[in-house]
C-alpha cells in the first residue's frame, strides 16, 4: 500500500525526499521543499505559501494512516499546520486543553487548520 501511494505521488510530479513506513500508525512521505508551492497548488487549491511562513520552513508531508490506527496526542507549540484528507476519511479530536473533545469525522477534500499551541489526536 505505501509503495503504491509513493508511486502515485511521484507520478504527479513530486519528488519524495524521504519516507518512513515503520510508525505504529502507518507512515509518511516528505516532499522536496522546493516543490512546496506546487504541493499547495495540488492539495490546497493554490494556497499561497507566502501567507503561511510565520517563521521557519514549510515541510510538505503526506501521512498515510492505517485503518483504525491512532496517532498520539500532538501539540503544535512551534507551528501551525494544515491537513487535508486526500483519500478515505479521518476521525480527529481537537482541543484547546488536554481534555479530549468528541471526535469529528473529516472526508476526502476536507481541510483541517491546526493553530499553533493547540492539541490534536
Amino acid at each position: 500500500m505505501y509503495q503504491e501511494i509513493k508511486k502515485e505521488i511521484e507520478s504527479i510530479g513530486f519528488s519524495v525526499v524521504s519516507c518512513d513506513f515503520e510508525r505504529p500508525w502507518g507512515g509518511f512521505l516528505v516532499i522536496d521543499e522546493n516543490q512546496v508551492q506546487d504541493f499547495y497548488n495540488k492539495f490546497f487549491e493554490g494556497l499561497d505559501v507566502n501567507t503561511l511562513k510565520i517563521g521557519g520552513k514549510l515541510s510538505p508531508k503526506i501521512l498515510i494512516v492505517k485503518s483504525e490506527a491512532r496517532l498520539s496526542w500532538q501539540y503544535h507549540n512551534r507551528s501551525a499546520e494544515i491537513w487535508q484528507v486526500y483519500k478515505g476519511s479521518a476521525g480527529i479530536i481537537r482541543s484547546d486543553s488536554d481534555i479530549e473533545n468528541e471526535m469529528k469525522i473529516y472526508n476526502e477534500g476536507d481541510q483541517i487548520f491546526l493553530n499553533k499551541g493547540k492539541g490534536i489526536a
